[in-house]
């Protein structure tokens, strides 16, 4: 997959099927998008193309009250390139850009620069100066230039209507479980251990303290039975995601405790997998109630990952 940040860098020679949108998440909805997107190429002998803008627009748009992300830049790429997609602009989304009508960007972008032969775009996607550009406008414009447009209806899962914003909910409610059916797959934060104040540790539950971006959505303060990935191995663990009321603890921190494991983790990377809740984050009147806590958490977490 080739990456592009600048639409100047575009020398394309084949003509593309070009799937435009924000992908946050890469859920079960822009995953039907990708689909339909990669069997048209497939038909059409055309590359593959996704179209999406970094930073996200609500960063620009409403900087005091951006969108908290489901997935980093990086999340997003590595998925995106696990799908075979050929080309993928992260175009620089300024006030600049945000001003660009409609038709503009559907001409001299979509199909003079993407080169654009088939559009694939979900049915209530906008883009263009105050959203004016939507899917009905751009199959219009797009028939007279002999360009198809495929307009993905909504994707529906328990009879909920798959988006970002409803999984950015759930996630946030801390009902991680629910969020991973909707998105095809669990919730992860990747980060790099880093050195705690080590009390795990003393209470008998070492724990590997990760780093987390600031951009991110984050499940409800809790704990949680996840999965952790470490240089292509996965182990079962307990994760807290809390301020440690307990020690008067006032810092969000991302805790995990992983089993059976005594290796070195201090600089590694991690992939944490939230799978389920187990409680929310309490404040123990003393250290012995929480490892009696502690150890009930173990024990659930392991039932809930026994069949993962």
């Amino acid at each position: 997959m080739k990456i592009y940040r600048k639409l100047s860098s575009l020398q394309l020679a084949n003509y593309t099927v070009c799937g435009i949108g924000n992908f946050d998440g890469i859920h079960r909805g822009h995953q039907k998008l990708i689909k339909e997107l990669l069997q048209h190429s497939q038909n059409r002998n055309f590359d593959s193309l996704i179209f999406t803008f970094e930073p996200h627009p609500s960063k620009v748009l409403s900087p005091n009250n951006s969108t908290k992300l489901i997935m980093t830049l990086k999340q997003k790429k590595k998925i995106m390139s696990s799908y075979g997609i050929d080309h993928f602009i992260l175009a620089p989304f300024t006030r600049e850009f945000s001003e660009i009508k409609y038709k503009n960007f559907i001409y001299d972008i979509l199909i003079n620069k993407c080169r654009a032969k088939v559009v694939v775009i979900g049915y209530n996607y906008k883009f263009g100066y105050n959203g004016e550009g939507n899917a009905q406008r751009l199959k219009e414009l797009c028939q007279h230039e002999g360009v198809d447009t495929v307009i993905i209806p909504p994707v529906t899962y328990k009879d909920h209507t798959v988006s970002s914003t409803f999984i950015r909910n759930l996630i946030e409610k801390g009902d991680v479980k629910s969020a991973a059916e909707y998105l095809g797959r669990p919730f992860n934060i990747e980060g790099i251990v880093r050195h705690g104040d080590g009390i795990g540790k003393r209470l008998g539950f070492p724990t590997a303290n990760i780093s987390l971006d600031q951009e991110l959505a984050l499940p409800a303060m809790g704990v949680y039975a996840v999965l952790v990935s470490l240089k292509g191995n996965v182990y079962k663990g307990v994760a807290n995601l809390g301020i440690k009321p307990t020690f008067n603890g006032s810092d969000m921190r991302l805790e995990i405790h992983i089993f059976d494991f005594n290796g070195e983790l201090y600089g590694k990377k991690l992939e944490v997998m939230f799978i389920e809740n187990l409680r929310s984050e309490i404040k123990f009147d003393k250290a012995e109630d929480l490892i009696t806590q502690v150890q009930k958490d173990i024990i659930s977490a392991k039932k809930i990952l026994k069949a993962i």
